[in-house]
């Protein structure tokens, strides 16, 4: 995909303008093909990295059952989260649109800082919102919770440790920042090097699609596993508690100095 990407992302027509339709067709070639790789790669990882806390040992193709199993619920709860996340933003931005649009003729720059202003506070509820919805997906598919229990539990366990996942967080973010931007030198280099000869070979592109396709890979398992440990620190697996419970009751229990069980 990246490769497709890459040499038809841009694409001009004969007048030298950019194609529309090729524009439109790779927007949409992407979204199709990240929705398979969300059930199919992105997502089970969950479960495999969660069965890797618990000292299980589990399979990836284990884990992508596991996620085809819940595949209804999945796409409900994607499509809820995506309403809530973007829904209002972009109702504001369209209503932004059309007051801007209904100021007479001169006053198109008071317009443009109409829609302007609407981004900010846009923002700031998207990323609200997706942090309020950051364990949703784990609740799901790990803890079989329905498309919108996962969604009110998320909301109910970020509000009662707001603070504390939010530092985390943030911390996690600035160190995946750094280490995206430390691996991508390379692929820096071969975009300068290219646009300071003018002419940017296809093998150019070809390198640079394949070291990001790399990069995204590996910094990937790192995100969830991540998530992974943060989600579990608030949501204590099922599994490990009862052999928690099992263990300090077998700790408790007063030592047998008699085989028979009646003494």
């Amino acid at each position: 995909m990246g490769l497709y990407i890459a040499f038809s992302g841009d694409a001009a027509s004969p007048l030298g303008l950019y194609d529309q339709a090729t524009l439109i067709v790779t927007v949409v070639m992407e979204v199709v093909a990240y929705l398979p790789m969300l059930v199919l790669i992105y997502t089970p990882f969950l479960p495999l990295q969660d069965s890797l806390l618990q000292g299980e040992r589990r399979s990836f193709m284990a884990s992508a059952r596991i996620v085809l199993e819940r595949l209804v619920p999945f796409v409900i709860s994607t499509i809820a989260q995506l309403l809530l996340t973007f829904g209002p933003p972009a109702f504001f931005l369209v209503g932004a649109g059309f007051l801007a649009g209904t100021l007479p003729e001169g006053q198109e720059e008071w317009g443009r800082w109409i829609v302007l202003l609407t981004l900010f506070p846009c923002f700031f509820y998207a990323s609200i919102m997706a942090l309020f919805l950051v364990f949703a997906i784990p609740l799901l598919v790990l803890e079989n919770r329905g498309p919108f229990a996962s969604i009110r539990l998320s909301f109910a366990l970020i509000g009662r440790q707001f603070g504390g996942i939010l530092g985390r967080l943030f911390v996690f973010l600035i160190l995946l920042i750094l280490a995206a931007i430390t691996a991508s030198i390379p692929e820096a280099i071969l975009q300068a090097s290219a646009g300071a000869a003018g002419f940017e070979h296809p093998a150019v592109k070809i390198a640079q699609a394949i070291w990001s396709a790399g990069v995204t890979a590996l910094m990937f398992p790192f995100s969830v596993a991540a998530l992974m440990v943060l989600y579990r620190s608030a949501v204590p697996a099922r599994g490990a508690a009862a052999m928690r419970a099992a263990r300090a009751a077998a700790e408790e229990a007063p030592p047998v100095t008699s085989p028979y069980r009646f003494e």
